[in-house]
């Protein structure tokens, strides 16, 4: 991993880009053909030690639940890193600060790297749990603890960071905070889904004529040789009947409707933390991160290019919905994990 570590005034100043430190961090202006824009409060952490278990939701996800933030995973120096944007260094620090057994960095530099297009893919991902999603009113009232042994699975990530020790690739998982409408308009359409595929009732509107104009009809119909179906003649009024409609049971689609809408619900009453979520994977062995990846989650690919944020760390739009519990699964921090100033990394 290429760190900057140049002032704004050791930069090449044909570079599109410009940093300067700020006063809740780097500010980074980017340029856009004539016009550019400004990313206030860059500010990157590095992992530098992990001891113990510790609760990923209470540390990330709850507390930094209105910041933008990313997760660098760097398989091939074996080094984890966070971006955080628009918050100052101060209260990141504080958060990790609380978190018995864990250890971060800040880094007065900036991520900066060549990225090849060729090797560039994104995923949007849901955490779908494998059983059945019992979502109720208690859930909400257990301790933060209990829900997330609940939701929150460690081997989310796990088997995909072993897997890509060592190898040349990274993977940048993105946070970006959504608001309540959203979650909101999603709970509703994951609750439509349910309504249907239970074989919810529907209005149909059908027509009834009166006796006059059906007597006609069979009249007409003893000289053709096809009964007549044309109803328009005559006086017609309507009736509304509602009918149970037979509907095939789609089970997966089931699960994650139920999955859906219980996580929303969930987030409502527990104010958590709302983000979009997607992840973006690079390097020269990026096709074997992302079998690793597809294999691991349930998925689906989207279409991503190279640009000047990305090389940073930036947390990314677009994305994924889902509340901080949930989206706490992408977060994976290894046990006895540290960083030693001059040998590198090792995992004792």
């Amino acid at each position: 991993m290429d760190i900057n570590t140049a002032s704004a005034a050791e930069r090449p100043s044909g570079q599109a880009s410009n940093v300067r430190v700020g006063g809740n961090g780097f500010d980074i202006t980017f340029g856009r053909g004539r016009s550019a824009h400004v990313v206030r409060g860059y500010n990157l952490f590095m992992l530098r030690k992990v001891q113990n278990e510790f609760s990923v939701p209470t540390l990330f996800t709850r507390k930094l639940k209105e910041v933008p933030f990313s997760i660098l995973y760097d398989f091939d120096e074996d080094r984890i890193y966070i971006v955080t944007i628009g918050v100052r260094r101060e209260v990141v620090e504080s958060i990790f600060a609380g978190i018995e057994g864990v250890g971060f960095e800040h880094l007065m530099e900036c991520l900066d790297e060549e990225i090849e297009p060729r090797t560039l893919w994104r995923y949007v991902a849901f955490p779908l749990p494998e059983g059945a999603f019992d979502y109720n009113e208690t859930s909400a009232a257990r301790p933060l603890s209990a829900q997330s042994r609940m939701y929150y699975n460690p081997e989310s990530l796990a088997d995909i960071y072993h897997a890509m020790r060592g190898k040349m690739a990274k993977m940048l998982v993105s946070f970006v905070p959504a608001s309540a409408a959203e979650l909101e308009r999603e709970r509703e359409f994951y609750e439509r889904e349910l309504v249907f595929g239970a074989g919810g009732g529907y209005v149909r509107k059908e027509k009834k004529v009166s006796t006059f104009v059906l007597l006609g009809n069979v009249v007409a119909s003893m000289f053709t040789t096809a009964p007549v179906t044309d109803l328009s003649k005559g006086a017609v009024y309507g009736e509304e009947k509602r009918e149970k409609v037979p509907v095939r049971r789609d089970v997966k689609r089931e699960h994650i409707a139920r999955t859906i809408v219980g996580m929303c619900n969930l987030a409502k009453l527990t104010n958590d933390a709302i983000f979009r979520v997607n992840f973006i994977g690079y390097g020269e062995n990026s096709d074997l991160l992302e079998m690793h990846f597809r294999s691991k989650l349930p998925c689906l690919k989207e279409p991503v290019s190279s640009s000047e944020e990305l090389t940073y760390g930036m947390p990314q739009k677009e994305g994924d919905i889902m509340s901080g519990l949930f989206a706490s699964n992408f977060i994976y921090f290894p046990k006895k994990y540290s960083v030693e100033e001059e040998k590198g990394l090792k995992e004792g």
